[in-house]
This record gives structure tokens, C-alpha cells and sequence, in this order.
């Protein structure tokens, strides 16, 4: 017989517990052991798969203990300090317990702010009133170590007030009729999204997929009306449609033509919470009145520019069609000469008079232009050696015929008794001219001097050159010569030796200056420019190509400037390896190339002294070529958030160590080392003439007083300075206490915008204008 209790089973009920509070007491466990949970993220900032939930509950766990249930506005302008300190707060607390980025910062006070609000929901539903809809005064015993009385105090009276009953049965009212239910629980579009990625073959699924997927049962059928309408229709728009009108990026796919709801601004559906439409299709920021000033000013400039060259050429065309008229003039001339002076000059006796005629024709139109252009008798000039042309200094423009009139250069006309440059006597229609500013550096000058060293302007600055009187323009009075003596009675001048200065051999030397820029962006400030450009045309992570060659840093290589780096630049922040680089190609091309000082300086790239840790890599590189032995070679060195400058002399074997913190060399070890491992290497190593050294013989450093910066991110600025200054002194030492005309205590404001403006114009006028880099796009 079967006893009571077997047959009344069914009546006998294992006894099951209530959930308690969720505290999640391994995350906080785990947290206090130092270990951290890695999340997972997709493209568009919301947490995907393993531990995703995890972590939403985590967050949830931790508001409900640190923010209190009266703060009844999560967004409130009026709660921006106090909400702040709760925001911080929360986002410390994730820190130590999950592995998480700066990125997703957001994204954790969006979902903090969302589960407070549901926790307020579910308090005020479940324990807000009694059985007979009064309200319960004393806080819940189940939550009370997260709720004080207080707070709880506070949160029942907020939901006392007639204007919040109002709102609340209007919420109420609208989320018991859901047009369209959401099916999926806490499973979330972003979680369902990978889900159905995985599951599917294709590997691409659509939002009106994603949707229809939420709002099925548990059987994966669609039990609702209006549900079923809008998959329908969806259907029927993808069949109506082409493969690239069924993109459904943005507002306007086909989901929302489905659905046929207002269209409300920053709302997007089906990618879960945390995404809106800026997410999706990321919006340009609006110019702003300040870009189209930058713009008008761009433009006026861009105006004036145009304007200077339309006035250039006219002026070009004018003196065409002078020259044309002197040459029809002067064939009129001719022609008009005896016959019986043109039989004589045929005659072999008669060579010389013909000579002589043939330089009066050319001296027609330089004495011409001497008289047009005649300074005054004011100076005391007396008569000179050139016709009309008095004795004396005068300024002059000098200009080239070839292929069409074009002003090379400024300097002076040395009109003095004799007729001989550097032991050449001058030919005839020449006088002696002394360069002092390169125009145009490139330009050859009419007669090359020291057998052929010295052939173009850029490389005659500071010398005297025989040049044709008739491409001389006089732009000023006369002037006492250097060197002038006066004897009692008379007024003789002597003139003053002068040698024209050899920039291959090293005990001629000639200082550099800078020249007008001619074109390109000449008066026109690059850096508000380019900060433009980059924010308006270039995209975040892009970055640029430049070519290096190898006769600039020894070795050819690509360097990537990226946009980060130059925002370095534009915003003074300290500058990365790419700055420095890029400026030592701009010294390269404008000072050291246009001024034959191909020979003299040379670079080490800074990328180079970075990574190599034994000075094997520099040791190849002065190898590579035995002409670096007469150089003078500028390495910018990066010790570590800090920049320095090198400046090598192999032949002395001495390094001049330029720090804008006054630091010694013997701070920084390794580095001291590497180099000098380097440079005795090329001593072991190297096959050049040069007078062999003992191998005992230490490299000698010599720490040089420059100037000094005065906080933390100045010194690749002063590096850049540094360079710059060594280039166009042209020596092959520095002294101990710097050059004297660049000597000073620190570096003002104006002259680092200077070297960052040299640094933009060459990226706008060279890189950019040229052509010459390729922009990749992130």
C-alpha cells in the first residue's frame, strides 16, 4: 500500500528562495586582487559579447551604491558640479575592475545614467505604496545599505507632486501599447547584431533584419499586426530597390520608409542604446565666422599675389618691347653708316678701330640707362672709369636677359679705378658689382669666377663678380668707398682688394643670409593657413609621405607626417621626430642646396639616432660617402621627451653639444657613447686621406652656451632655431659662447613663430604646392 505521501506527491513543494540584491561580490573580489576584465567593443562603442552583460550589471550595481535615488535629473544644467562629482566617481570604480579606454567615457555615463533611471522606476513601482496605495514612509529594508532615509524622504516626495502624477500616467499609458514590442529582454540590438552575423552566411545583415529579429517570440514568429506590416512592407521595398539604393545608411533607409513614424533629429534605430545619428554618419562642423575670415584673408591675400605678377609681367612686356625697339634702332643705325667707313673697317690694318666701334654700339644703351637712372652730384662723385658713370659705390637691382629680363639680385656697383676681378681683367660693357641678397639663388652669373667654383648667384653673396652695365639698375645715391684715402690737393681714390669666396674650400667662408622669398607665399602667413587645411581637409589618422634623399640625411627613406604631428606644430605642443626632419629637408632646399653647400652640411636623421643603441647604424651612414669627412653634420638627438643638437666635425673629431637646458653630455651616458663609438668606428674604417689619429685619442665634446628655453616644450623649437643659425654662419667651428650675432638668454616669441613659420610655408608652398608628398588616407 502506497503511503500518503506517494500518493499526494504532487503536494509536497521544494521551498524556493526570492533573488536577493545583485552585488556581484566576484567582480568586486577580483577588483581588490588588482585583476581587471577585458570588455569587448564593436565600431560603434557598445559592449559585444563575452562579459558585455557583465559589465552593463556592474555599472548598474555600482550607481544604485553611489549615486542616491533622490537625484531626480541625471543632465540638469543646475546639477552639472554634483553630478560631475558622481560621474567621476563611477567611472573610477569601472576603472578598477574593468579594462577600458578613455574612448568609451561617454558611453559609461550614457548607460550609468539610463540604469538610475530604471532603478528609480523600479523602486517607485514596487515599494513607493502600500496594498492600499498609500505612500510608504520608511525606506526598504531589502536596500538599505544602498538608500538612506533622507534620499528616501526626498524621493517620495518628488512623486507626491500633482505635475510628476501627470507625467507619469501619460508614460504609463503610452508603454502599456507598444506599437511594435521589443522581444529580446536584455539581450540588446548591439549583442543580437553579432549574433545574427555569426549565425548568417552572407556576413552583412541589414537594420530592417536586426528589427524584424528583435520582435519575434520565443518560436521566431511574428504575433503582432503592426509588427507583420512593416516586415511586409520592408520586403517590398528590397525587391522595388537596386543593390545601391538598399544601403541603409542614415536616416533615410528602408526601415524608417517602413515604419512611416516622424523623423525626430539624432535618432537612429535598431543599433542600441548609445548610438545616434552622428555615430553613424559623423556631420562636418559648421564653418564658423572666424573660418570665413581666415578664408576672406586667404583670398585678399591670394588677390594681391596675382595682382604683384600681372604688374611683374606688364613691366616684363615693357622692357621687351624697349629691347625690340633698341635693336631696330641700332640696325637703322648701321645702315645708315658710310660705305666708305664699312671698306675701311674690312681692312686687316683697320681690326682694332672696328673693335672699338662695335664696343661704342654696346655701350649706347648702358649709358642710356646710366643716365636715366643717374644719381645726383650729391656724394662728391667724381668722374669714374665708366663714361658718365661717376667714381664711387652705388646700390644697385641686378637683372638677367636670358630667357627674359628678371631681377637676380641686389648689391652695389664697385665703379673704381682699375679694371681687373680676382686677376681677370673685365671685358668690355662690364664692371665690377658686389652681391649682397640672392633673388634668385639659382641664377647663373654671366662669368663663373675661381675656375668655375662659384657660378651662380647664391654662391657669390658677399663677393665682387664682373657683370654687364647694361643689366644694372641704380636705386640710390652714391656712396664713399671702403677703404677711400684722400691726398692733400687732390682726391684720389685707391681701390680695395676683394676675393670672391669659395663655398668648397674650407678657409673661404661666406655667411648666408636669408633672401625675399620671390613667389609662392611671400608675406603671407602659412600657420593659420595650414592649421585651416588640416581641420577642414584632412581626416584624423591621415598622413603624408615626403621623400628624403639620400644626399640630405645619407640614406633615402619616405617619412610619414601625419596630421597628429603637425597639430604638434600649430597647437606649440613638443614636437615629434617628423617636425625636425621635415625642417631639416626645408634647410636642405633653402639654404644649403640654393647656396652650394651640398658639400659642407650634411643631416643624421633623428629617427636614426633614436634606434640606433651602439652607433653602428651612424657609423654606416658616414661611411656610405667619403665626402662627409669635409662636412659639418647636424644631428637633432631626441634623450627622451627632450631635444638636443649634435653638431659633428669629422675631421677635428669633435662634437659641439647644443641643449636649450645648459645639461652636460656626461648626464646622458649611453647616448655620449653611442656616438663616439660611431665616430671611431669611421676612424677604423674610413679610407680617406685625412691625417690618421691615434685610436687612443678621445673624441672631444665641447659643450656650447646657447640659448636657453624657459619651460618643457620648447627645446625641438630651439633645436630647429639652432640649426638654422649654424647653417647660415657657414663655419666649420662654433665658439664656446655661441655666434655673436645670434648670442642671447633665451629665444623670444617672434623668432620660434619664425622657425614655425619657415616650417608651414615649406610644407604649404613645397609639399602641398609641389605636389610633392602623397596623402594616404587613414
Amino acid at each position: 500500500m502506497a503511503s500518503i505521501d506517494d500518493e499526494s506527491g504532487s503536494s509536497s513543494k521544494k521551498t524556493v528562495g526570492k533573488r536577493g540584491v545583485t552585488r556581484l561580490q566576484k567582480i568586486h573580489k577580483a577588483k581588490s586582487n588588482g585583476k581587471r576584465i577585458e570588455v569587448q567593443w564593436n565600431s560603434r562603442g557598445q559592449p559585444i559579447k563575452h562579459n558585455s552583460k557583465t559589465f552593463a550589471s556592474f555599472i548598474g550595481v555600482t550607481v544604485r551604491r553611489l549615486v542616491p535615488i533622490s537625484l531626480d535629473n541625471w543632465s540638469a544644467k543646475k546639477n552639472k558640479e554634483v553630478v560631475g562629482v558622481y560621474k567621476q566617481n563611477i567611472w573610477d570604480e569601472i576603472e578598477k575592475a574593468f579594462i577600458i579606454g578613455e574612448e568609451h567615457r561617454a558611453f559609461v555615463y550614457r548607460e550609468a545614467g539610463k540604469l538610475h533611471r530604471a532603478f528609480r522606476t523600479k523602486m517607485a513601482r514596487s515599494y513607493l505604496k502600500d496594498s492600499k496605495g498609500g505612500f510608504v514612509k520608511h525606506r526598504p529594508a531589502k536596500y538599505s545599505f544602498c538608500i538612506k532615509q533622507d534620499d528616501w524622504d526626498k524621493f517620495v516626495a518628488q512623486h507626491m507632486t500633482a505635475k510628476f502624477q501627470k507625467v507619469s500616467d501619460e508614460n504609463q499609458e503610452r508603454a502599456l501599447n507598444p506599437q511594435h514590442p521589443y522581444r529580446k529582454s536584455h539581450l540588446g540590438c548591439a549583442r543580437l547584431e553579432v549574433d545574427m552575423v555569426e549565425e548568417s552566411e552572407v556576413g552583412e545583415i541589414n537594420r530592417s533584419q536586426v528589427w524584424k529579429a528583435a520582435r519575434v517570440n520565443k518560436s521566431g514568429v511574428i504575433d503582432n499586426e503592426n509588427v507583420q506590416r512593416v516586415v511586409d512592407q520592408c520586403e517590398k521595398l528590397t525587391e522595388a530597390l537596386s543593390e545601391e539604393e538598399r544601403q541603409d545608411l542614415g536616416p533615410t533607409n528602408i526601415l524608417f520608409e517602413a515604419l512611416n513614424l516622424p523623423n525626430y533629429s539624432g535618432r537612429v534605430r535598431t543599433y542600441g542604446f548609445g548610438v545616434c545619428s552622428r555615430d553613424i554618419l559623423p556631420r562636418q562642423n559648421r564653418p564658423t565666422q572666424m573660418d570665413f575670415e581666415k578664408l576672406y584673408g586667404f583670398c585678399n591675400s591670394l588677390k594681391s599675389r596675382l595682382e604683384v605678377l600681372e604688374r611683374e609681367k606688364i613691366e616684363r612686356d615693357k622692357l621687351d618691347r624697349e629691347k625690340l625697339e633698341r635693336q631696330q634702332t641700332e640696325e637703322v643705325e648701321e645702315r645708315q653708316q658710310p660705305k666708305q667707313v664699312s671698306e675701311r673697317l674690312q681692312q686687316p690694318e683697320k681690326v682694332a678701330q672696328r673693335q672699338h666701334l662695335e664696343q661704342v654700339v654696346e655701350r649706347k644703351q648702358p649709358e642710356k640707362v646710366a643716365e636715366s637712372r643717374l644719381p645726383s652730384d650729391k656724394g662728391s662723385c667724381n668722374p669714374g672709369s665708366f663714361g658718365n658713370i661717376p667714381e664711387g659705390l652705388f646700390p644697385v637691382n641686378i637683372y638677367l636677359s636670358s630667357p627674359s629680363r628678371c631681377l637676380v639680385a641686389r648689391g652695389k656697383l664697385y665703379n673704381t679705378k682699375g679694371n681687373t676681378v680676382h686677376g681677370t681683367t673685365l671685358p668690355p660693357g662690364y664692371v665690377k658689382v658686389n652681391i649682397e641678397v640672392a633673388i634668385v639663388p639659382n641664377a647663373p652669373l654671366p662669368i663663373s669666377v675661381e675656375d668655375g667654383d662659384v657660378s651662380m648667384v647664391g654662391q657669390a653673396i658677399g663677393t665682387i663678380v664682373p657683370w654687364p652695365t647694361k643689366l644694372l639698375e641704380f636705386v640710390a645715391e652714391c656712396e664713399k668707398i671702403p677703404g677711400q684715402s684722400q691726398n692733400k690737393g687732390n682726391n684720389i681714390q685707391h681701390s680695395v682688394e676683394y676675393s670672391v669666396s669659395s663655398p668648397n674650400k674650407s678657409n673661404k667662408k661666406f655667411k648666408i643670409e636669408e633672401s625675399p622669398r620671390v613667389g609662392g607665399s611671400a608675406g603671407i602667413a602659412n600657420l593659420p593657413f595650414l592649421d585651416m587645411y588640416v581641420k577642414k581637409m584632412m581626416r584624423v589618422g591621415s598622413l603624408i609621405q615626403i621623400k628624403m634623399e639620400e644626399s640630405i640625411f645619407g640614406e633615402e627613406f619616405l617619412e610619414q607626417l601625419r596630421v597628429e604631428s603637425i597639430k604638434e606644430i600649430l597647437d606649440h605642443n613638443w614636437l615629434s621626430a617628423s617636425i625636425i626632419t621635415v625642417f631639416s629637408r626645408y634647410l636642405y632646399d633653402k639654404f644649403i642646396s640654393p647656396n652650394g653647400l651640398i658639400n659642407k652640411f650634411s643631416f643624421i636623421s633623428p629617427h636614426v639616432s633614436r634606434e640606433d643603441n651602439l652607433g653602428n647604424g651612424i657609423a654606416k651612414i658616414l661611411l656610405k660617402d667619403e665626402e662627409f669627412k669635409d662636412k659639418m653634420i647636424l644631428a637633432p638627438c631626441n634623450l627622451g621627451k627632450h631635444w638636443v643638437l649634435l653638431v659633428i666635425n669629422l675631421n677635428a673629431e669633435v662634437i659641439y653639444y647644443m641643449d636649450p637646458l645648459n645639461g652636460e653630455p656626461t648626464k646622458h651616458q649611453n647616448f655620449k657613447t653611442k656616438f663616439e663609438n660611431a665616430l671611431q668606428i669611421y676612424r677604423a674604417n674610413s679610407s680617406s686621406k685625412v691625417p690618421k689619429v691615434s685610436k687612443s685619442k678621445k673624441i672631444s665634446w665641447q659643450k656650447i652656451k646657447c640659448p636657453r628655453q624657459i619651460n618643457g616644450v620648447d627645446c625641438g623649437y630651439f633645436v630647429m632655431r639652432f640649426m638654422k643659425e649654424v647653417i647660415m654662419e657657414n663655419e666649420f667651428m662654433i665658439p664656446t659662447n655661441y655666434f655673436f650675432d645670434h648670442k642671447c638668454r633665451t629665444y623670444s616669441h617672434d623668432k620660434l613663430t619664425e622657425v614655425k613659420e619657415d616650417w608651414a610655408t615649406y610644407v604649404v608652398d613645397d609639399v602641398f604646392g609641389k605636389q610633392e608628398a602623397i596623402i594616404l588616407p587613414n
